[in-house]
């Protein structure tokens, strides 16, 4: 029924998050923007993603020539043997990378605001995941089979307090999925979990329940389900869930 992954190994991945055109200048405009690093260089040049383990290609598919730099970018990268690239596209309609694309629809979003904290939502999941040792710790490998030979990425956060707050959390990261994607729970054979937590409020059975919560929502039962727990001593009472798929 659940896959677990346990992972001793506490050393942090290199992650970098990369910019095309102005996105560059919105991110750094946001309060949230310097606790990642920034890939250092232009991503159009392979010396850029050298030594980076997980990157993040930023781009706003309203502008035309970001999205052929967006192309051209995640081919170069590919071409450093990255281990996990996710290009975050910001656009209506969907395109075709050759790496698994993140679409950020902004008609869905109240405005610029929202949708860089919610590209700043998935960077975090994905580093809250791979790069933080905690209860129950996943790697780049567990990213990579979600991520790898995949067209599409479905990712969504849920956080919720008090009383039933991984129920709470798990269906809020659900809904968001299902906006995204009306059939998220039958795309994947493999979904990706992480729950985090103060050490406080967080145990095995708080773990057990949310993985439950995602396991009755799928269709396929069989489908995988990789789970971790991660430690985030700021969080106090909130419980944070984040759910990845690959189409």
């Amino acid at each position: 029924m659940f896959e677990t992954v346990k992972n001793m190994d506490d050393k942090f991945c290199n992650l970098s998050v990369g910019y095309i055109g102005k996105t560059a200048e919105i991110w750094n405009k946001q309060g949230f923007a310097k606790e990642f690093k920034l890939l250092e260089g232009n991503p159009l040049e392979s010396v850029s993603w050298r030594g980076v383990d997980i990157g993040f290609l930023i781009a706003d598919g309203r502008e035309k020539e970001d999205v052929n730099n967006l192309k051209k970018a995640v081919e170069v990268a590919k071409n450093t043997c990255i281990s996990v690239l996710i290009p975050i596209l910001i656009s209506v309609e969907q395109i075709e990378v050759p790496a698994p694309l993140l679409t950020i629809n902004p008609e869905k979003y109240a405005g610029e605001s929202d949708i860089y904290k919610n590209i700043y939502q998935a960077v975090k999941s994905i580093y809250d995941v791979a790069c933080i040792p905690g209860l129950v710790n996943l790697d780049l490998c567990d990213v990579q089979a979600v991520c790898n030979d995949k067209k599409k990425l479905l990712l969504a956060t849920g956080e919720a307090e008090g009383e039933k707050a991984c129920k709470i959390a798990a269906m809020e990261a659900i809904n968001k999925l299902t906006k995204q994607n009306g059939k998220a729970q039958s795309v994947g054979t493999t979904v990706l979990l992480n729950v985090t937590g103060s050490e406080a409020n967080l145990s095995m059975y708080e773990i057990q329940e949310v993985s439950e919560t995602i396991y009755d929502w799928l269709d396929d039962k069989q489908t995988a389900i990789i789970w971790g727990a991660s430690i985030d001593e700021s969080l106090d009472d909130v419980i944070r869930v984040s759910i990845l798929i690959g189409e």
